[in-house]
Parts: structure tokens; C-alpha cells; sequence
């Protein structure tokens, strides 16, 4: 009896594991962000060229780009374009309510809300971790072939404030599935939570503190000299930790309490 129950939590999580290699999710999770990383450096690279030519030829003059400003380009397109993405499948996930024949198989079979919402979360954190680092290897091989070197130490820095970001979206993704049946409607209450936080960063006293901040990071870590320390992104960096978990743990009581 022991062994049993401890073997059906694993069954979950490689099914999880299974529906994200075997569908096109982890595929267009990687590359929407592959995408991203190759295509930002260069823009970045040959923007006065492009801004002639999209004004008819008129002679545009900007400063030269730096290995930083490619960096952020990246940054931002894939927290903008990537995240979308990512909540999007991950909402998809976590919607196993939406059918109630599922919802009931699923209620029936498992003894705890938690052993059906952890897999999820873990697949989909590790999903949108790994992606992230494969358009920030894209990126930084573009910008080191097309305009300068960037700091290794600073680098790992951001991908570090990066994937924690994703985990804290992907964590706020299963609060919404569990306010919401429909994939749809929990995509956007998710963007529209993580759209509103950068307002709080309007407040100087709580600035650094809001998960938002951790955006920014990899550009301000690359840059030279740097913006920031990674000292400087560990407030947001424990806030999003915390705010994550309590995230989860409100979407498991919800989704424990909720009718089928």
C-alpha cells in the first residue's frame, strides 16, 4: 500500500514531463525564445540601417550599439513575446478542470490537490528556465559576433533573475487557473497581474522589492560598468520566491475547495 501511493506522485510528474516533450509546447516555448535571441542583436546592430529604410532613405544617425543595449533588447522582447508564451501553455496545464470528465478522473485518483498543481508548476518553471537560456545563448553569440563581448559573471547573473521571474509568472499562472475554468480567461488575469506590478515600482520605497524589477536585471548587470550589482535584484529576487510559493499555495486551496 505505501509503495503504491508513493509511486503514483511519480506517475504524475512524468506524465507531465511526457505532455511537454511529446506536444508542441517545449518546442514553441524554445523556439519563440530562440527567435528572440537571434533576431534582437541584430536588429540592435543594424537599427540606423533599418530606420533608413523604413523612412525612405533619410539619413539616421544613432550611437553606436553596445554588447548591453543587445542584451536588454533581448531581455525585453522575450518578457514581453516569451512570457505570453509561456503562460499560455502553462495555463493550458493547469486547466484540467475545464473538462469535467478529466477534472473528475483526476479528483478521484489522486488523495492531494498538491501532487496534481507541483508537477505542473515544475514542468512548466523548468520549461520557461531552459528557454530563457537557450535565447540567452542565442543572444549573447550574436551580439559577441555582431558588436563586443559581454561579462560572463553578469550574464549568469540575469539568467538567474530571469528564470526566477519566469517560475514567480508561471506561479501566478496557477493562482489564476484556480479564479477561472477557462484557459483564456486565466492567460489574461495572469498578464494582467504581472502588467500592474511594474506600477508599484513607481513607489521609490518599494521599488526594488517588486518582482518587476527582476526585468531589468540582465541589461543592468551586463552593462559597463555596471547599473547594478546582483546584490542590488536579491529583494525582488526573495519577494518573487515568497510571493510564488504563497501563489501556489492559495491556487491549491482554491482548487481543493472548488466544484467540479
Amino acid at each position: 500500500m505505501t509503495t503504491a501511493m508513493a509511486a503514483r506522485p511519480m506517475s504524475l510528474w512524468r506524465l507531465e514531463w511526457l505532455r511537454l516533450i511529446r506536444t508542441p509546447r517545449a518546442l514553441s516555448l524554445g523556439a519563440v525564445y530562440l527567435a528572440i535571441g537571434l533576431v534582437e542583436p541584430v536588429a540592435t546592430r543594424y537599427a540606423s540601417t533599418l530606420l533608413a529604410h523604413v523612412g525612405n532613405g533619410a539619413e539616421v544617425r544613432l550611437p553606436k550599439p553596445t554588447a548591453a543595449q543587445a542584451l536588454s533588447s533581448y531581455a525585453s522582447e522575450a518578457t514581453l513575446v516569451g512570457l505570453i508564451v509561456l503562460v499560455s501553455v502553462a495555463a493550458s496545464a493547469y486547466g484540467f478542470d475545464a473538462r469535467p470528465g478529466l477534472a473528475a478522473f483526476f479528483r478521484t485518483r489522486v488523495p492531494s490537490m498538491w501532487q496534481l498543481v507541483a508537477p505542473r508548476f515544475t514542468a512548466y518553471a523548468a520549461a520557461g528556465a531552459a528557454a530563457y537560456l537557450i535565447g540567452t545563448l542565442a543572444a549573447w553569440y550574436e551580439t559577441h559576433l555582431l558588436i563586443g563581448s559581454l561579462p560572463v559573471g553578469g550574464l549568469l547573473a540575469g539568467l538567474l533573475c530571469g528564470a526566477v521571474y519566469l517560475a514567480f509568472a508561471v506561479a501566478v499562472t496557477a493562482f489564476a487557473a484556480s479564479l477561472t475554468k477557462t484557459t483564456v480567461a486565466s492567460v489574461g488575469i495572469t498578464l494582467g497581474i504581472l502588467l500592474a506590478l511594474p506600477l508599484l515600482a513607481d513607489v521609490h520605497a518599494i521599488s526594488n522589492w517588486v518582482p518587476s524589477a527582476l526585468i531589468g536585471a540582465p541589461s543592468d548587470l551586463v552593462a559597463s560598468p555596471p547599473a547594478h550589482n546582483l546584490v542590488h535584484f536579491v529583494p525582488a529576487l526573495g519577494v518573487s520566491a515568497v510571493a510564488g510559493a504563497l501563489a501556489l499555495a492559495a491556487a491549491v486551496g482554491r482548487l481543493r475547495r472548488r466544484e467540479i
